[in-house]
């Protein structure tokens, strides 16, 4: 699996460019799972060793032979018992008269070398998966009835990263070949051509001309110039430094979601709301890799996490018309006297919920206000009462 790089926007790659392009011709067996990681070890030590005595052709032929042998044991259709033998048989390596290599005195260091290889695979396919999820999640906001990207994204949720590794590799193997991903990487070059669209007159030359480097300035341009924009036309900012927010990403808003109506008091207010989170998702965010935005007002006071939580993806709802359904939330952040940002939570204000909601609606005043004139969007008469609103 090729590694991703994180300087370019919008990238996913998921083919692996180790692996063969095709294997026609081939016959199948069923691995013997009982001894297969054992023997993988080992043929690594065989390996190994053979770059070792790269000198002696007599040992590197012997190696041949034992690697040919130790092979043949994953697929071998004889009892476990009888395998177990043939193993310990094989691990004692002749390498000179009256001298003798035991495999198994070097397996330990290459099973564990094995393992950290494995975890790590494990933990970049899990950040490529968590990216493309995050990257097709904006995608539908453009394209919310695309059954393609939809069923992708539910390939994508159903994969089981601590399981077995070699079926996540399959798994994995399965996604770089998938006519899916080739049906998103055309979405995102599309979507990318649309979003640079609005500014052609910064580029000096058609979107269509411009190389990947010029591509990747230009990207960088628009969101300085969208930046500059929100600043002077508003009273927020966005917040380039979102770590210190991420962990407050990973679960959803319990009130200011898509999902909860309770706190909206209507569908009417509440779908105004999300559509707002929409507009403004697409036109802030290029690449939603950490699937959530941020913005502070100018004078520091309260900060705005706006996006989908980590856990969004995992409780997707199945509509009707067979797409998957994503909430959206938004958390409210307000600046202590210590000078960091703490979440406003309903714990603290002794559950009592009237006084929790308002709080909300106040401190959300200011962000609804500088999304209207950022969108250019006019706010209904619901949800300025919704929110105390006097604008």
């Amino acid at each position: 699996m090729a590694e991703q790089n994180e300087n370019r926007a919008f990238t996913t790659v998921y083919e692996d460019q180790d692996t063969p392009a095709g294997i026609s011709g081939t016959l199948a067996f069923a691995r013997r799972q009982e001894i297969d990681a054992e023997v993988v070890s080992y043929l690594e030590v065989v390996e190994q060793l053979k770059k070792d005595f790269e000198d002696d052709p007599q040992v590197v032929s012997g190696l041949n032979d034992l690697e040919g042998s130790l092979g043949a044991l994953r697929v071998s259709g004889q009892s476990e018992q009888e395998l177990q033998k043939k193993l310990h048989a094989l691990i004692e390596v002749p390498i000179a008269e009256g001298k003798t290599l035991r495999l198994d005195a070097f397996r330990k260091s290459t099973t564990d070398s094995l393992l950290k290889d494995n975890e790590a695979y494990r933990a970049r396919v899990r950040k490529l998966v968590c990216n493309t999820q995050g990257n097709l999640t904006h995608l539908l906001l453009t394209w919310p009835d695309d059954n393609i990207l939809q069923l992708f994204l539910r390939e994508l949720n159903e994969l089981k990263f601590d399981g077995d590794f070699d079926a996540l590799k399959q798994q994995m193997e399965g996604v770089g070949k998938s006519p899916h991903l080739w049906h998103y990487n055309d979405r995102k070059k599309e979507f990318l051509m649309e979003w640079l669209r609005p500014f052609q007159e910064h580029f000096g030359k058609p979107i269509e001309e411009l190389k990947p480097e010029e591509l990747q300035a230009s990207i960088q341009k628009v969101e300085s110039l969208r930046n500059t924009k929100l600043e002077e036309m508003t009273h927020l900012s966005v917040e380039a430094d979102k770590a210190p927010f991420r962990p407050y990403n990973r679960k959803m808003h319990p009130i200011m979601n898509g999902n909860n109506l309770e706190f909206w008091g209507s569908e009417e207010v509440r779908d105004e709301f999300i559509a707002l989170l929409n507009k403004l998702i697409t036109r802030f965010s290029l690449n939603l890799e950490e699937h959530f935005l941020t913005f502070k007002t100018q004078d520091d006071g309260f900060a705005y996490l706006v996006g989908f939580a980590d856990e969004a993806f995992a409780k997707a709802v199945e509509m009707k018309d067979g797409g998957l359904g994503i909430y959206p939330h938004l958390k409210v952040f307000l600046k202590g006297s210590d000078g960091k940002f703490a979440e406003i939570r309903q714990e603290a204000y002794s559950g009592n919920s009237s006084a929790y909601y308002q709080a909300l609606r106040t401190a959300t005043v200011p962000f609804l206000a500088s999304m209207a004139v950022m969108l250019e969007t006019v706010l209904s008469g619901s949800i300025k009462e919704a929110f105390d609103m006097w604008t």
